[in-house]
């Protein structure tokens, strides 16, 4: 592994416990991620992509297993860490931005409560750093009224808004490494440029 590598993935399967045996969701998949660069994992639904995310997340369903020769992220060997230490990654080191927005947002907090969560619970300041980040975030993914989003639940929100939240959400603490299932979907074809224009160009010089 080079000194410029974020994700290193060698041999991973998953499977799946089914009614029927067991299902292979993923067999033997290896790639790496460069600082700066861009992987994208093209195949027709089904075909484990999304598992694949999990899987490097550690968020697999509990009838799922994995197996690797190596999964690392930074020299973090993620294969060895404990669960309380793969949370301390996940939205610090590294975040996803899932496929579905209607069901990933928690219906009983208000966005701002949940977007602000993150940046407090890694350290990276207080609920007044936390809601200037935000709000920023927010006009970022082309939100408007930001300050009045932040005070809604996501009932409230179209699927398109949900979506520009679950981004915003995960650039909260600026992780390392973005993983993006589809994270455009929700969105208009100009939003879409707009969206995918904003995770390229980060870090954001004009916020700390």
């Amino acid at each position: 592994m080079s000194s410029n590598t974020v994700l290193e993935v060698e041999n991973l399967s998953v499977d799946i416990t089914v009614p029927a045996g067991t299902l292979h969701a993923v067999t033997d998949l290896s790639l790496t991620v460069d600082k700066g660069e861009t992987l994208c994992i093209v195949g027709e639904s089904g075909c484990g992509k999304s598992i694949t995310s999990l899987a490097i997340m550690n968020l697999l369903p509990g009838k799922a297993t994995k197996t690797a020769n190596k999964l690392s992220l930074e020299g973090t060997d993620l294969l060895s860490i404990s669960e309380k230490e793969f949370a301390n990654l996940r939205g610090d080191r590294i975040g996803m931005i899932f496929q579905d927005p209607m069901t990933s947002l928690n219906p009983v907090f208000r966005i701002g409560d949940q977007l602000e969560e993150v940046y407090i619970e890694h350290g990276k300041g207080g609920r007044k750093e936390a809601r200037e980040r935000a709000e920023f975030l927010l006009e970022k993914v082309g939100i408007v009224a930001p300050r009045e989003r932040l005070s809604q639940y996501p009932h409230q929100l179209s699927g398109g808004l949900r979506q520009r939240m679950m981004i915003a959400m995960t650039l909260m603490c600026d992780p390392t490494l973005i993983i993006a299932d589809e994270p455009t979907t929700a969105l208009d074809v100009t939003m879409q440029a707009q969206t995918l224009n904003l995770l390229r160009s980060r870090p954001y010089p004009d916020h700390p």
